[in-house]
């Protein structure tokens, strides 16, 4: 996938391993995911909720355009898919009612490195590594720990 829809980022050793895992947002819970970057050379990102009866409102993403630093929303309907390389800064809004499921699939190279854009020795981490909220103080200045 990655190396068909971006070709010029993503080649052959960056997309040959993949870590799934889910999220579900819920008013008054777990509401948002602030601004982040992924683990991923590339990112999947599936609304599982139920186009008839899963109702919700909020929980928009936004992408940050890398050329303008300008946010662009994107309404994530259920039964919507998103892909988008994992180094693009984005965010889920709050959501203000109901819930919302996502499917969530990284692709990425060995030892989640990526050969586009690698991330240096100090910041490897595996995804569960990545996604283990940390029990050590978060004041650092790269912030490489899951964005909730």
């Amino acid at each position: 996938l990655g190396r068909l829809f971006y070709p010029d980022y993503i080649q052959a050793q960056d997309d040959s391993e993949s870590f799934a895992f889910s999220i579900q947002y819920q008013a008054g819970k777990d509401q948002s995911i602030r601004q982040h970057t992924d683990a991923s050379s590339l990112t999947l990102n599936i609304n599982l909720n139920l186009p008839d009866g899963d109702d919700f409102s909020g929980s928009s993403l936004y992408f940050v355009n890398p050329a303008t630093g300008k946010r662009e929303l994107v309404n994530f309907a259920p039964g919507v898919a998103v892909i988008h390389r994992g180094r693009i800064p984005h965010a889920a809004l709050p959501i203000e009612s109901g819930e919302r499921t996502n499917l969530v699939l990284w692709l990425f190279g060995k030892d989640g490195q990526s050969g586009f854009f690698p991330y240096k020795p100090e910041e490897r981490m595996s995804p569960e590594e990545r996604w283990t909220k940390p029990e050590k103080d978060l004041n650092e200045v790269f912030d490489k720990w899951s964005p909730f």
